[in-house]
């Protein structure tokens, strides 16, 4: 009953703390054809000028919540918000949010071991604060528990005076003291009213009350049912998000809901509007830009363009959005770790050229995040360069992925085309052997560079393809038991070895992709064929495997891709857990290892790893078209990509859906040497709150992991349309439907008609 009671709190919790990153959609919605020739109607002529400038803003101390913003008119802008789970702090800027200080406010009037819930501003610069005991659970990340109490804080000459404030709140049940209970959000009024939302969790039901308190006395003045729901102020009135397709409007004098708003927030909660007040407009942003309207969203205007601004990028959510005046807005969004958050500052230039000089055209085959990210970085360091993303297997009339590539390479033969090609899942060592895609030896500055990763690329001393980051094959579990795993045939031994749990939770088609792929330099003789025996020892192995782990319970398949034709298999393939090992799932795990995070948590579970092919190694690849328009343009890209900026995505930490070490190795060095005392205790959270010991790896632990990426010189074999085939002879010799010699023949055949194409 207490876990049941505790994912609903910390479902709710999520809610009303804006942290559900999960609820973003899968791909950025594009903007309006009617809002594209908008566009383009504003900016026919060169000459026009005029467009938000972004900009990122450096702040001193990492935050994870937000609880308020106050601005005025003059420019200054006040914050409160949360550094880690029970600290409290003060940011203010007087210069329009370009520069910040901070003030710790100290927590002598807290009790002992509580948290602020929420927090205030109060038109004289009070402030009003809810909080909780913090919960000691190490599973419910110390979300605020039991009857909430509730203070009033001024700040006297820079002084912090706190009192207690009395509420006449209803008494608890004791079942819903786990979950908290009392006003997850509260907004005090220029008329001394405070408002809040009221929650009670119990069992599976959240029951929710909007309320007005007379502030002295405590007293209600009136209140609203809702189910669960967040609120937020703005001048004469209360907005109520209850997750429907419109915004109530309430009265706050009264609580009469006045109007409905079908303000497009889409997945997002009300931390991403903002009312000018005096103005009578309304600013809200999605994954398509900032927008303005009056207050009844009759006319509506596109101020910020998602698709030129860093914002839209998926890695993120927004945390808080606000309107220092119609010329300035500030963003804080939070990364998908939810580990730190950066703010975006928006400003408007006169002088900047109405929509981007140059255009940039990135494809890929198929929907990659990583991708995404590098995009969203490079638009955000240059505004003057549109980049615009095309997926190929999301044009409608591709079926197939031959489709996709067979549209691309008509559009490349007839002097068009994209500019930079993501090479992923397309034959781009047909694309080298034609003169498709540019030499950029002179571009790459390789001493900077894991020279092995580029050389496996090179072709005649030319480099057309230019890998961005790379992850290698791995097993991963008790030393004994993996080591000198190097081979399906071995891989397959250790499998039928484990007699109480899978061996690992990779099966059927997710298996024989991975098996394909990573062995299939052992498939060619010298003469250019298949070996038929090498094949068929690949099938028959993988076949032993498959039924050994489907004779086990699996629990949790967690490895199961998505079959979908646009989902980048390979890309998204991502995931080596050391977790199903801990918890006792599977004995082993089967992936790539390509984070330097993942590589601390094997060692910090007492594992081991042992490269599965200890050559082979799968990258993200791109090259440039050389009929393109925007060649130069293109350099710039791939440079981007490639420096310490554009290199930082691949920490592992800040974004845990874009994975794969660094090429770049200095941002490599930089991400294995010893971490701060702060950074080894933010790494380390989740172990310590399991109650286990963290330490980074010794130095002849990460010697090892280089050594292992130093032997690296064989790019594992992804073809999107070759593998497709080839699982497809495979997947029916798995289930039965043919013998080996069958599938070994027909796998031979579609090879043979392929590479004569």
């Amino acid at each position: 009953m207490k876990k049941k009671k505790f994912l609903l709190a910390a479902a709710f919790m999520s809610f009303l703390a804006l942290s559900v990153w999960a609820c973003k959609p899968a791909r950025q919605e594009k903007i309006s054809e009617i809002q594209e020739k908008e566009l383009e109607g504003q900016s026919e002529e060169n000459t026009a000028k005029g467009r938000y400038r972004e900009e990122k803003i450096e702040f001193s101390e990492s935050m994870q919540n937000i609880f308020d913003v106050k601005t005025s008119s003059e420019g200054q802008i006040k914050i409160l918000f949360e550094k880690e789970p029970g600290s409290f702090f003060l940011g203010e800027s007087s210069d329009l949010g370009s520069t910040w200080q901070q003030r710790e406010i100290k927590k002598e009037w807290l009790p002992e071991d509580y948290r602020v819930a929420a927090a205030c501003f109060g038109p004289q610069g009070e402030i009003v604060v809810s909080a909780g005991k913090m919960s000691e659970d190490a599973l419910d990340e110390k979300h605020p528990i039991g009857a909430y109490t509730y203070f009033k804080i001024e700040d006297v000459e820079g002084s912090f005076r706190a009192g207690p404030l009395s509420l006449q709140i209803p008494e608890p049940k004791e079942k819903n003291l786990e979950a908290g209970y009392g006003l997850r959000q509260v907004f005090l009024s220029g008329d001394g009213n405070l408002y809040g939302l009221m929650t009670a969790a119990e069992e599976e039901q959240i029951d929710c009350q909007v309320v007005c308190f007379e502030t002295d006395s405590g007293g209600v003045l009136w209140s609203l049912d809702t189910k669960a729901a967040e609120i937020a102020l703005f001048g004469d009135n209360i907005y109520l998000n209850e997750r429907s397709e419109k915004i109530k409007v309430l009265d706050r004098k009264s609580g009469e809901v006045l109007r409905e708003l079908p303000i497009p927030l889409r997945n997002h909660f009300l931390c991403c509007m903002d009312v000018d007040v005096e103005k009578n407009r309304i600013f809200y942003c999605n994954e398509t830009g900032i927008y303005g309207a009056d207050s009844k969203l009759a006319l509506t205007e596109l101020l910020v363009n998602g698709e030129w601004s860093s914002f839209s990028d998926e890695s993120c959510t927004v945390k808080k959005f606000f309107c220092v005046n119609e010329k300035v807005f500030l963003m804080f969004t939070e990364n998908l770790s939810g580990t730190e958050m950066e703010l975006l500052r928006y400003e408007y230039d006169s002088q900047l050229s109405a929509r981007p000089e140059r255009k940039l055209v990135v494809y890929s085959l198929k929907n990659n995040n990583a991708v995404k990210k590098i995009i969203s970085d490079f638009r955000a360091c240059h505004p003057e360069i549109w980049v615009e993303y095309e997926i190929g297997m999301e044009d409608s009339a591709a079926k197939e992925e031959a489709d996709a590539i067979s549209s691309l390479n008509t559009e490349i033969m007839a002097g068009s085309g994209p500019d930079v090609l993501i090479l992923n899942g397309l034959p781009w060592e047909a694309y080298e052997e034609k003169g498709i895609l540019e030499d950029l030896s002179s571009d790459i500055d390789k001493e900077q560079m894991f020279e092995n990763i580029f050389q496996a690329y090179e072709k005649e001393n030319a480099q057309y393809v230019i890998p961005i980051s790379f992850k290698f094959p791995t097993l991963i579990g008790e030393k004994e038991d993996i080591s000198q795993v190097d081979s399906v045939e071995k891989l397959a031994k250790i499998t039928e070895q484990e007699e109480e749990i899978p061996a690992f939770l990779r099966t059927d088609r997710e298996l024989m992709r991975y098996l394909f792929s990573i062995y299939w330099q052992g498939l060619w003789e010298e003469d250019g064929s298949v070996s038929r025996a090498e094949l068929e020892e690949i099938l028959r192995k993988g076949k032993e495997i498959n039924d050994t782990l489907w004779t086990k319970e699996i629990v949790m398949p967690i490895h199961q891709g998505d079959d979908g034709k646009s989902y980048d298999d390979f890309a998204n393939d991502n995931l080596l857990d050391s977790g199903v090992i801990k918890y006792g799932s599977a004995a082993m795990d089967l992936g790539y290892l390509g984070s330097v995070k993942d590589f601390v948590d094997i060692l910090n579970h007492g594992l081991s790893y042992q490269a599965l092919s200890p050559e082979v190694f799968s990258a993200l690849i791109a090259g440039i078209n050389k009929e393109a328009e925007n060649i130069e343009t293109a350099r710039e890209f791939l440079a981007f990509a490639l420096s310490s900026d554009g290199q930082k995505i691949f920490d592992g930490r800040m974004y845990p859906a874009v994975m794969g070490f660094p090429v770049n190795r200095t941002v490599y060095e930089d991400m294995t040497a010893q971490p701060s005392q702060r950074e080894l205790e933010e790494s380390g959270k989740a172990f310590v709150n399991a109650g286990e010991s963290f330490v980074w790896p010794k130095a002849e632990q990460l010697k090892q992991l280089e050594e292992n990426i130093r032997n690296l010189k064989i790019p594992a074999m992804e073809n999107s349309v070759v593998i497709r085939r080839v699982l497809k002879s495979g997947e029916d010799y798995l289930a039965g439907g043919k013998t080996v010699e069958e599938t070994v023949n027909e796998i031979c055949q579609m090879l043979d008609l392929y590479f004569a194409e």
